[in-house]
This record gives structure tokens, sequence and C-alpha cells, in this order.
């Protein structure tokens, strides 16, 4: 009788978690452990800035405890401290260690921090899980974000509903500059700004000192806690031990192997073609892809669309799609208010903005899959927008 295969997946985030659903759903029998660094069971991410206004931290769950016990998924919570492959054993702080036939390394990334000396006030650093809500929460009064991308947005808005006065810090010339063009970023700062949100662009941050932030222009903002959301860096330590290639992230091919036989990597710590995606639903769907090839299958990883959504200021937003075209219509109601603004080539939507509350979001989305000749996708956002 053949001894089930034992998977180990590294990292509790939606990679790690995408990539023990698939290897189940490949390998009924497989033994598949995953680890996971925190106290939480995986979580959304993307979420956690309403923690903030006192959401309930079970409210963010991927799934139930009663689900992992269904999928007959082992969740270890540890901190694995390396891979040692030629043994094939995942080591943990503790001493223990695990051995794997197929390891899967989806740890994730880490928020970029500027230089130490920016940090010396006491609250600063990144949001990137519940322990950093916690010291955001420890040090109420006026709060600073520097970032201008959509966590940085999602942060200062709650912070805002908690009460608090927040300034946002952006080094672009414009807000969510990589998801959308000018016209919709235009719109989005002046919503953001009469939410009340104050808004610095073209910032650069100087030193954190006496209790305010200030930039190189001599701009100063208050600030009891800053909120660092400026960028990604791939944790790639298990990568590093296990002798894997490297570059920005662990190195892998679209089968989401790498360099090393039996491994794979997945999502914020991947890099695939010198790219390092860091968005939830390329993680989802590379962790997957490893996932089932940990598992024994031969599956390929195909890039979607750009996808980009938030979720603030009581509004939607969703960009989605290559925003360069051939032509372009928008339209703006001022009264709801909601923005919306399509992208076509060879006569059919190929891209869609939308910003809004109550927008019919998945069926503009669907539009664009369906590539709708332009006079349908028009018709569709006017309607969308009335």
């Amino acid at each position: 009788m053949t001894e089930a295969r034992r998977i180990v997946i590294i990292g509790g985030g939606i990679a790690g978690l995408s990539a023990a659903q698939a290897a189940r759903q490949t390998d009924a029998e497989a033994r598949i452990f995953l680890i996971c660094v925190e106290a939480e069971l995986p979580y959304y991410r993307t979420r956690i800035p309403e923690l903030m206004n006192g959401v309930d931290p079970e409210k963010l769950l991927l799934r139930s405890y009663q689900w992992y016990i269904d999928n007959n998924i082992q969740v270890v919570k540890a901190r694995a401290t390396a891979v040692v492959s030629e043994s094939r054993q995942v080591r943990f702080s503790d001493g223990s260690y695990l051995f794997y036939d197929s390891l899967v390394i989806a740890t994730g990334a880490s928020g970029l921090l500027p230089e130490a000396a920016y940090a010396q006030l006491p609250g600063a650093g990144p949001l990137r899980d519940l322990e950093d809500v916690a010291r955001i929460m420890e040090h109420p009064g006026p709060a600073v974000v520097v970032g201008d991308g959509i966590l940085a947005l999602e942060a200062a808005w709650q912070l805002s509903r908690n009460g608090r006065d927040v300034s946002i810090i952006g080094r672009e010339a414009r807000l969510l500059s990589k998801q959308l063009d000018k016209e919709a970023s235009g719109f989005l700062l002046r919503v953001a700004e009469n939410m009340g949100l104050h808004i610095a662009l073209l910032g650069d941050l100087a030193a954190l000192e006496d209790g305010r932030a200030y930039l190189e222009d001599g701009r100063a903002f208050e600030a009891a806690t800053v909120i660092f959301a400026t960028g990604i860096r791939s944790n790639v330590k298990m990568g590093q031990s296990a002798g894997l290639t490297l570059g920005r992230g662990i190195v892998v091919d679209r089968q989401m192997q790498t360099s090393q036989p039996g491994i794979w990597a997945a999502g914020d710590c991947a890099e695939l073609e010198g790219q390092v995606a860091g968005l939830w639903t390329v993680a989802m769907a590379q962790g997957a892809v490893a996932g089932a090839n940990a598992a024994g299958a031969q599956q390929v990883y195909e890039a979607g669309l750009p996808h980009y959504s938030m979720g603030a200021m009581g509004m939607e937003l969703l960009s989605y799609g290559e925003l360069q075209a051939e032509s372009t219509f928008s339209q703006v109601n001022g009264h709801r208010p909601a923005f919306g603004k399509m992208f076509f080539r060879e006569g059919r939507l190929s891209a869609v903005e939308a910003i809004g509350a109550g927008l019919p979001l998945f069926q503009l989305q669907k539009a664009v899959d369906q590539q709708l000749p332009r006079e349908e996708a028009v018709a569709l956002l006017k309607q969308a927008l009335a």
C-alpha cells in the first residue's frame, strides 16, 4: 500500500489557503499541513482596516474552523525558520520539524518601511496584519497615512470614520495612479476631500519628530500614529534557506515551480517573469495552481486582466482591464455621486472604471469579459450611473 503524499504549505494567507484547497481537490488522500505563523486562521487581509471600527475578527475568516476539519487539512500554528531541501524538512523556531514530499512556499510579503530614522514615532509602522491594527489603535489622535494606493485610502477612511483627523501623504501627483487613469483619479480625489480627508500629493516624507510628520517641502501634519502603505517586499527567507533561485521574490515558472523539484511558491513571495504582482486575486490564482501541482497535477497559471477593487468613503471602486485604448466614454453623476469610464478597442469594450455606491460592478466586469460592442456598453454604463 502506497503511503499518502505529505504536502506542507508554509503561509496562512490567501495563497497558502488556496494551495491547501486545490491540493485537497487534486489528491483526496494526501496529508496536508498548513503552517500559519499567526494565532488566527487565514483571514481577509485586504479587510483588516475594518477592524479599526470594531468589526469582529471572526467575520474576516476565510474559512470556518469546521472547514479545515471537514477537508482534513491540519493547521500548524508555528514559525518556520528554514527549509532543508536535502532532507525535505521544514524546521520551526521551537526545534520541531516536518517532513514533506511536496512543499509550497506562500510566505507573502512585508510592508516597505522608510529609513529607521523616520520611524521614531511610537505607533509608526506598516499595516499588514492584526498586530499592526492593535498598534495603531493604541495611539489615538491624528493619523498620517503614507501612501496613495488602495490600502492607504481604505485605512485612512476607516480611521476617519473612527473620528480621527487623517492626512494622506502620496508621492505621486494623483491618487491610485497605478490603478486609475487621470480622469477617474481626479474624481476620487474630490470625493476623498469632500469626506474630510486631507490629501498631500507630491509629498516626500522627511522625518517624524515631536508628534508631527514633516515633508521635504516643509509641509507638516499632526501624527499620533503613522501608517506606511508604500509597497511590499517579498518574504524570501524560506526560499533562501532552501537554496532556491531568488530575484525580487522566489523565482517560479508558470506552473509555480521553483528552481528545485518538489518545491513550489505562490503569491506575494513569488516572482514570475520578473514580476511580483502583490495582488489578492493573483495570489489566490497562483496558490491554486501551486497546490494542485504539489498534489500531482500539471496546471499552468494564466494571468487574468488587471483587476483592482476597493471599498471606502461609502463607495465601491472597480478598475478592470487594460486602460490603454483607442477610444473612451466617461460619465459623471454628481448627485449620487458616481463616475464611470469605458475603454474600447476595435469598437469593443476592453476595460472599465467605476466609482460609486450601489453600482452593478459584477455586471460591468462581465461586460468587459464579453467585450461588448461600444453601443451596448455605453448604454449599460449610462443605466448604471442613472
